[in-house]
């Protein structure tokens, strides 16, 4: 049934993919109007991720919001990845470059940020009303491994804490740098273990924080690879070929984890199953509302 919130949900949806695809358009892959003071390096990755934003994440924000003026209970889930994705990435377009002067470009971040936000929420609050299909505890195990690989890209980082070595990123990259690592040791993992943990103790919210959090894990890395490639083939001084590769390979990987789990918003017996419950909750529940459940 479509509602008030999916009517919101899509047109919000359809604005982010559309603002994404603007701000690429805009930015130094193309026309250049939006001018970042970055350095050669931060530059060079901006054109990755701008590229990834035009092609992969505008076009899935896009389509969740087609799905949500449908109706369609894939939607808010579907939301989640990229929403999540640019309320990650905004917050480093507006504290990131570190601008000497008044721009309209940070209006325009903090506008997409807004609502990228609201959107986050929105989705979560939306996907709450409509349960995700059940799933079990091993999905668990796949988000703390996802987890796992982002903490070790900054356990050299904690290494060198107690020797109170200087950061690797050149001064003005420096509010970058330390932005990322705010949002990931600061909002991601600890989302991401609250989801594993959720999930293996049967709470039914977490079926949903799943998916979120999958959803992020399919966007994210990919366009870290992007920055990597164009690095590599701008010859950046700062490029690295092997981690080029195990960026396009965890991405491979991790959107082979997304579409096996999305897909199960698209088949009719688990889109049924989402309006139930199980593990723990199940034998708790009485037949007629089970029943009842089933027909949500």
């Amino acid at each position: 049934m479509i509602t008030t919130s999916h009517r919101w949900l899509g047109a919000g949806l359809l604005a982010l993919g559309l603002g994404l695809a603007l701000n690429t358009l805009l930015g130094p892959l193309f026309t250049g109007r939006i001018d970042y003071p970055f350095t050669d390096t931060v530059r060079n990755e901006t054109l990755g991720l701008e590229a990834v934003s035009l092609v992969l994440v505008a076009p899935l924000a896009i389509l969740a919001g087609l799905l949500a003026l449908r109706g369609h209970r894939a939607a808010p889930l579907v939301a989640l990845g990229p929403s999540g994705y640019a309320a990650y990435m905004l917050v480093q377009y507006v504290v990131g470059p570190q601008y000497p002067s008044y721009q309209p470009s940070v209006a325009f971040h903090l506008g997409l940020l807004v609502l990228s936000v609201a959107l986050l929420v929105g989705s979560w609050a939306v996907a709450g009303r409509e349960p995700a299909p059940p799933l079990r505890t091993r999905w668990s195990v796949v988000v703390l491994l996802m987890t796992a690989f982002v903490v070790s890209r900054w356990a050299p980082a904690f290494a060198a804490m107690p020797g109170n070595e200087r950061v690797a990123a050149a001064a003005p990259d420096l509010t970058m740098y330390w932005s990322i690592f705010m949002l990931d040791l600061g909002f991601v993992i600890p989302a991401a273990l609250a989801a594993a943990v959720g999930l293996f103790a049967g709470a039914r919210w977490a079926r949903a924080a799943v998916f979120g959090v999958v959803g992020w894990f399919a966007l994210v890395p990919p366009s870290v690879a992007a920055m990597a490639v164009v690095k590599v083939v701008r010859q950046d001084p700062n490029a690295s070929t092997g981690d080029t590769l195990v960026f396009i390979v965890v991405s491979a990987i991790f959107w082979i984890v997304a579409g096996v789990l999305f897909a199960r918003l698209f088949r009719r017996e688990d889109r049924a199953a989402g309006a139930g419950v199980d593990g723990p909750e199940r034998s708790r529940v009485p037949p007629p509302a089970r029943k009842g459940l089933m027909h949500l």
